[in-house]
């Protein structure tokens, strides 16, 4: 039919030229109707910390394909990301200006709208939600601290309640799947896993016992995620350029680690470049994770019974990827090329864990994160 559509319009008395307009813009409107119908569902969130805002693309769910349809300003340089647990509120980190914004998420198109800036009071390089969605959650590399502010109707209320100093170089912190626990891993020369207690009623981080795990000698554990299964953490290292294996003890809130592999080959020189970020997929079979410099994403096969990692090599990325993100239903995997100003887009292979390149997409300078979110 719509290769035919041209002659119909003819028969009608239409001229050539309106009818291959009127044909033009029918396809337009049906590439457009698979980003806003069922493959919209997914979008994707990205800070363009070079230009000052956060750009809203959707993610078509057959193609991977992206479309970008729109971008918010903000006052400050935006970094980390985190999203409400109902899923109606983004939250980000204005680093330059040390404040947090939180962004209304409209959920039939994900655009955002309504920033309301509150003061961070400190400069953050992460933030969590905590299980309740009640607080927020955030740490600094530059002030080596943890911060503890405070979510209401979906909106940060205000200044942190509580920051706690956890040593130099505090470069994320995340919560364990009881909600009772936090970690904080940091790179550089503490080389260390902080261990709080988290009380979600009260509101409040205390160091736990012991105060933190000590890392193998210059790794650098810089970003961190927990197994499903909750047994099981994976620490991506920053200098080590390694993944390692933590045992969980999910009573004690403690860490062990059990196994270290590398990120990169063995014939690349360590002494140049950093890992960056790590996810898991949500069957928990696969572990990822960034190399900057390599400029690769590594990928290993977790061993259902032991937890205990295989790689499987590297796949080629956009320059500096720092950050990168599994869309929903783990079809897909984005990576943001910081020193490429692009993102690129690979096919995961959900059986076997590889990722197969697909395309590459122009952004606004320096992206710093990306966050793919279901928004319905």
């Amino acid at each position: 039919m719509w290769n035919r559509l041209p002659q119909l319009c003819l028969s009608q008395g239409l001229t050539m030229k309106y009818a291959l307009l009127l044909f033009s813009s029918i396809l337009l409107a049906m590439s457009a109707t698979q980003h806003t119908c069922g493959a919209s569902s997914t979008v994707l969130y990205v800070s363009e910390s070079g230009e000052k805002r956060i750009a809203v693309y959707t993610v078509n769910a057959q193609s991977g394909e992206l479309l970008r349809r729109g971008e918010v300003d903000l006052p400050g340089t935006p970094g980390s990301l985190a999203i409400s647990a109902d899923r109606t509120h983004l939250y980000a980190a204005l680093r330059t200006s040390k404040q947090f914004v939180t962004l209304t998420i409209d959920r039939n198109s994900g655009m955002l709208d309504d920033p309301i800036v509150c003061d961070a009071g400190m400069n953050a390089a992460f933030l969590q939600v905590d299980n309740t969605g009640r607080w927020l959650l955030a740490a600094s590399f530059s002030e080596g601290v943890v911060t503890l502010s405070r979510i209401k109707n979906g909106v940060i209320t205000g200044a942190p309640i509580q920051i706690l100093e956890t040593g130099n170089k505090a470069h994320s912190i995340r919560i364990d799947p009881t909600n009772r626990f936090a970690f904080v891993p940091h790179v550089g020369e503490l080389n260390k896993v902080e261990q709080l207690h988290f009380d979600p009623v009260a509101g409040t981080l205390a160091p736990n016992s012991p105060t933190s795990m000590a890392c193998e000698t210059a790794q650098g554990p810089r970003h961190m995620q927990f197994h499903p299964n909750g047994r099981w953490v994976y620490l991506v290292n920053e200098q080590g350029q390694s993944v390692s294996l933590c045992d969980y003890d999910s009573n004690a809130g403690t860490l062990k680690i059990r196994q270290t592999l590398s990120t990169t080959p063995p014939e690349w020189d360590k002494t140049k470049g950093a890992s960056a970020d790590i996810h898991l997929s949500a069957d928990g079979r696969f572990v990822y994770a960034s190399n900057r410099g390599h400029d690769s994403l590594a990928a290993f096969a977790i061993h259902p019974d032991s937890g205990e990692l295989n790689s499987l090599g590297q796949t080629p990325t956009e320059n500096a990827p720092r950050s990168f993100c599994l869309t929903p239903a783990d079809r897909f995997v984005v990576a943001a090329g910081q020193g490429s100003d692009r993102l690129a887009v690979y096919r995961r292979d959900t059986m076997a864990g590889t990722l197969t390149p697909l395309k590459i997409y122009d952004c606004g300078k320096k992206p710093v994160w990306v966050l793919g979110v279901k928004i319905e």
